[in-house]
């Protein structure tokens, strides 16, 4: 065996190539490391693995980094893209003879949902777009709904900021607590019918150091319930319009039909096959207004014999305090079980401390 490393530049993206010196027409599995730009290695980062024209696998990294793929999958491979919240995704070329890879990722501010002014003006002002409905009918079709028989559970890591408007986005997490999350098919039936009898948030009391004030309960569009994304009610409540068609994509503005109760609206990306990448999400409510919202990656679909389920692989959350600071809270959701019927599955106890992600 010998080896050479070849650098390649790129807009904040470092790319090691280690060159295996294989006999002509051998398979090999691919191999390779991601970290941030100063050398931290990153958990649960996206590695999906695509041919010319389709994503033929997909994995995430483990506790140091690390992700495989094997000769069959090799073999077909063109391209890896690296993906995780709150960094800038990463697309490499597979090259012949070359079995591991380093990526690097480059931190990137999320552009928060109701908080940035479009340079574009409000897009919500133009009617339904033909195109953009059809790709969310398309996205819908690799899904299989909205889990109204099942029960969902999943091993749960998170962190809860608060922070000053100007230091929302970034992810400046502390060490991850673990634990678990799970919900019944009841409660999002539950909710489904509040969204159309209510909105998509309702009032309540809170009380802030003996002071009583107003507030609001916002939709869980952050875990299971993000299959509200792909439901018929979501699509018969919202307009589509194109933002960006791209050769790896497309992003989808989603606007309200009816602005008379608490409402949403945001933006749909979904990769080439028309798969879910990310959403992400602002509500709407008289006052007091907190500039709630949210964002949702996915983890990535690959082709098989059975659609999967719209269950978010990572998770942001914000709304503004009294105070003005504001409520962040990330969660990293990990293997999702479901379970016919109305209770929930359970899982075993996980114990051990948080891994840092920064």
């Amino acid at each position: 065996m010998g080896g050479a490393m070849v650098f390649l530049g790129r807009t904040g993206v470092l790319l090691m190539l280690v060159t295996a010196l294989l006999p002509a027409g051998a398979a090999a599995q691919i191999f390779g490391l991601v970290t941030t730009r100063d050398g931290r290695t990153m958990e649960a980062v996206a590695i999906e693995a695509w041919s010319t024209d389709r994503r033929i696998a997909a994995t995430m990294t483990d506790d140091r980094g690390r992700f495989f793929f094997i000769e069959t999958v090799a073999s077909q491979t063109v391209s890896l893209r690296a993906s995780a919240l709150g960094f800038e995704p990463v697309r490499v070329t597979v090259d012949p003879g070359v079995t591991r890879y380093q990526i690097q990722l480059d931190a990137q501010p999320i552009a928060l949902e109701g908080l940035v002014v479009s340079a574009d003006g409000d897009l919500c002002t133009r009617d339904d777009d033909k195109d953009a409905r059809s790709l969310w009918e398309s996205a819908r079709a690799h899904y299989h709904g909205a889990l109204d028989t099942l029960g969902v559970a999943t091993y749960l890591a998170e962190a809860d900021t608060v922070v000053a408007r100007e230091d929302l986005g970034p992810l400046q997490l502390p060490e991850l607590a673990l634990s678990q999350r799970s919900s019944s098919s009841l409660r999002r039936f539950s909710w489904a019918r509040r969204i159309k009898r209510t909105g998509y948030a309702f009032m309540v009391k809170r009380t802030d150091a003996d002071h009583p004030y107003d507030s609001w309960v916002y939709a869980p569009l952050e875990a299971d319930f993000t299959s509200h994304f792909v439901q018929e009610l979501f699509g018969e409540n919202h307009r589509f319009i194109m933002l960006d068609a791209a050769d790896d994509g497309w992003t989808v503005r989603f606007c309200p039909k009816d602005d008379d109760k608490p409402f949403i609206k945001g933006t749909i990306a979904m990769a080439a096959d028309t798969t879910l990448q990310w959403v992400e999400w602002a509500f709407h409510t008289p006052e007091p207004q907190e500039h709630a919202g949210g964002r949702v990656s996915f983890a990535p679909v690959t082709r098989g014999p059975d659609q999967t389920y719209p269950l978010p692989s990572e998770a942001l959350v914000w709304w503004q305090m009294p105070s003005g600071d504001y409520f962040q809270r990330y969660q990293r959701y990990e293997n999702w079980i479901v379970a016919p019927g109305d209770s929930v599955p359970q899982l075993p106890f996980r114990r051990g401390g948080g891994r840092e992600r920064k």
